[in-house]
């Protein structure tokens, strides 16, 4: 499904230029930010240095495409009582298939990792209006074949170490399993330390349908985790539903390891809960510095949107 080879993806439409998608809103209604079903929001990450707040965010967003010629990242501008700006970025290296999940690279702006479903990881950088990949990408550590990846995050802790976590999305009663790994980003690309944390995890909600126990995950500065879970009735119109958790913590031990402590399903509350009547899809998921969390959906027919959304921890 992944081509190798530099490719530069070109799009027919005229998504390139930088595009108002809906009326403007109020800061915490959900706003579009893609349209149909290659404009869902599969990944989301905060620009490093942008100025937030309620209702204002600048972000980067990934597309779960497939064609040679279909968006795979945008950039995105919310600003309180005026539409979304977003542009569709063209993609110059490695053209990847399913684009699942993204997060910045910590202290380096502009530089991105983002995820596709089979476990292969890209590091992007974000600038002249351009998504370039530098390298090749690189498989996740302990990925398997069949495995399925939603979920990609990285945190740096007081030391300056940078880690990543990710999980596989779990289905029904299969659930997700969590890993965490050092990790290191520079002139030689993407390299995973051993995997030093594993953890299994499910959600209480949603409960009906094919649930994805993990549809994105992000690390907070005081290391918490927080995960989005989503079901799917596999017919894209939904109905579906979603919910946002406060779900552990990821924490550094004395031999500067990542290990997990997440919740088990009894302790788990919903941060952010949308049932089937909401419709709502949410894959992505970002939290702004001392602020607000800001949800991105992929709603199949129904395109991508976004909404903030105040959470208490």
């Amino acid at each position: 499904m992944i081509r190798n080879g530099i490719i530069v993806s070109a799009f027919l439409c005229a998504s390139l230029a930088t595009t108002p998608l809906s009326a403007a809103a109020a800061p915490d209604a959900w706003q579009r930010v893609g349209s149909g079903i290659q404009g869902g929001v599969s990944g989301m990450a905060l620009v490093e240095g942008a100025p937030s707040g309620r209702g204002l965010a600048d972000a980067v967003v990934v597309r779960d495409n497939k064609g040679d010629r279909e968006s795979r990242l945008a950039t995105v501008r919310l600003r309180p009582g005026h539409a979304p700006v977003v542009e569709e970025l063209p993609w110059l290296g490695t053209l990847p298939a399913d684009l699942e999940a993204l997060d910045a690279v910590p202290g380096l702006p502009g530089h991105y990792v983002a995820v596709a479903s089979r476990g292969d990881a890209y590091h992007v950088v974000v600038a002249d209006g351009l998504a370039t990949v530098e390298h090749e990408p690189v498989a996740l550590p302990g990925r398997r074949d069949g495995d399925n990846y939603e979920s990609f995050a990285l945190h740096r802790d007081r030391s300056g170490r940078a880690f990543a976590v990710w999980a596989t999305r779990g289905s029904g009663d299969q659930k997700a399993v969590v890993r965490a790994a050092a990790v290191r980003i520079g002139a030689n690309g993407l390299e995973f330390g051993m995997v030093s944390a594993r953890q299994e995890f499910a959600v209480p909600f949603p409960d009906e349908d094919e649930v994805r126990h993990i549809s994105d995950l992000k690390v907070l500065g005081d290391g918490t985790v927080l995960v989005s879970a989503a079901s799917d009735p596999n017919v894209d119109d939904g109905p579906f539903a979603s919910a946002v958790y406060d779900a552990g913590r990821l924490t550094v031990n004395p031999a500067h390891d990542a290990v997990l402590r997440l919740k088990p399903v009894r302790a788990l509350v919903p941060l952010g809960l949308f049932t089937k009547h909401d419709n709502r899809k949410i894959e992505a998921i970002a939290v702004l510095p001392g602020g607000p969390g800001l949800w991105g959906t992929d709603d199949e027919n129904s395109g991508g949107s976004v909404t903030f959304e105040r959470i208490g921890r």
